[in-house]
């Protein structure tokens, strides 16, 4: 390991902590910043990289959360720009994972929403008024209803790829029966009658 990552680390997370402060100094919530960045100095200190990323991981996941429900794109589109900044850093360093935009529901859903934010349709920003839906309690019939309505396929097979529960809930939904735990979207969407 060298200084190098050390520096890079603190230079990503000083700039990710300043978007994450303007955006709560707009809310009436808010997030524990401090305590995350002393933290973060901590492991910083002992050279525990994989802490570091484990906890960047986690605040990234929470303030994705936020941003889903108070529908903020822009914020979004922020937050999806300094993940691929973190994500360069990782290529240098084997002991720091990427962040895989399939490796939780949340960045799954951020992925989700920062894609449906490109499209001209403003619909979709209902389907996140209940982002915890998904996040705790699996459901995802709204989202799967409206990428099947819009044909929305890329979100479909992101979902099914993701969870072959997603998979089962949409042909329950839709009285598919198909048996297995892998099919495209496409080919799911030419079976509803």
């Amino acid at each position: 390991m060298n200084l190098n990552i050390d520096y890079e680390l603190e230079e990503f997370y000083i700039n990710f902590k300043q978007s994450m402060v303007n955006f709560y100094k707009n809310h009436t919530f808010t997030r524990p910043i401090k305590n995350w960045s002393q933290r973060l100095n901590l492991y910083k200190d002992k050279k525990q990289y994989q802490y570091i990323q484990k906890l960047i991981i986690k605040i990234i996941s929470l303030y994705a959360i936020d941003l889903m429900r108070t529908k903020d794109e822009y914020n979004a589109g922020i937050l999806i720009t300094n993940i691929k900044r973190f994500n360069k850093i990782t290529i240098k360093n084997t002991k720091i994972e990427k962040i895989d935009f399939n490796s939780n529901i949340v960045f799954l859903l951020l992925n989700i929403f920062s894609s449906l934010s490109k499209k001209e349709d403003t619909n979709f920003i209902s389907l996140f008024d209940q982002v915890e839906l998904y996040i705790i309690h699996q459901d995802f019939t709204d989202l799967i209803k409206y990428s099947v309505e819009n044909n929305y396929n890329a979100i479909l097979d992101k979902l099914f790829n993701y969870s072959s529960s997603i998979l089962d809930t949409a042909k329950e939904l839709y009285h598919i029966n198909f048996k297995g735990d892998k099919i495209s979207a496409k080919k799911f969407v030419s079976l509803i009658v």
